[in-house]
């Protein structure tokens, strides 16, 4: 990208400054274990704990694809603050959590049912946004598919008490945002020639390549101003 000569292309080193702010508020984030509002919601940031469950039970929102709306609110109790204050009663009171999960449910089918999934989609947008977040940092090995003699929980688990030295416990609360820094940490500490990965910035520039390549447009047009570099890429 440094021989299209950023700074004589138009609204490029506009669009790459905007990314470059957007990567820096996520990862300064991912430190500060911030709520999140999904149209009224409020989920908690994930943590370990909340990853693995919602991929045992198959949420749409972890695999990538259209939810239900009994998906939808299920995902948005899980992550919700009720639900880690009903998962830590124990006693005659822990029993009634069936019920709260009930009345969390009807709560987002009125806030989101009446009209599917035109109603829904805003809600289904905005935590696919909430997810990507979340999984800004993610590496590599988080995609299944490739051979390893460790499980990716296993990866995670001995890179970061190896490191630091925690109980296992606060490992599994810990957030997505703030493991997936930590082992970045890591290995730029181990191997400092390691390739960075930074997805905004990273998306601006595959961008210009994807329309070079594609004869969408030319470096000239670049260079004129004729062509309108997108206001976003891989987060809303």
């Amino acid at each position: 990208m440094d021989s299209l000569a950023l700074k004589d292309i138009p609204g490029l080193p506009e669009a790459l400054s905007k990314a470059r702010r957007k990567q820096a508020d996520i990862r300064e984030s991912a430190m500060l274990n911030l709520s999140h509002n999904i149209c009224g919601f409020t989920v908690r940031a994930m943590t370990v704990k909340d990853y693995v469950l919602l991929d045992k039970v198959g949420s749409p929102f972890i695999s990538r694809v259209e939810p239900t709306m009994e998906d939808l609110g299920l995902f948005l109790w899980i992550l919700s603050p009720q639900f880690l204050k009903w998962s830590n009663r124990s006693g005659w009171i822990g029993l009634l959590q069936p019920v709260a999960a009930f009345l969390y449910a009807r709560k987002v089918n009125k806030a989101f049912g009446h009209n599917i999934p035109e109603s829904s989609e805003s809600a289904v947008v905005h935590c696919f946004g909430y997810i990507d977040k979340m999984f800004f940092d993610s590496p590599a090995c988080i995609a299944k598919g490739g051979e390893s003699c460790l499980s990716y929980l296993t990866s995670w688990f001995d890179s970061i008490q190896s490191e630091y030295h925690i109980p296992t416990e606060e490992v599994w609360n810990m957030t997505l945002p703030e493991l997936f820094q930590r082992l970045a940490a890591i290995r730029q500490r181990h191997n400092p020639q390691s390739p960075t990965f930074n997805k905004e910035t990273d998306a601006v520039k595959l961008w210009i390549l994807r329309g070079l390549r594609s004869k969408e447009f030319s470096l000239d047009d670049l260079k004129g101003g004729r062509v309108i570099i997108p206001e976003s890429f891989s987060l809303n």
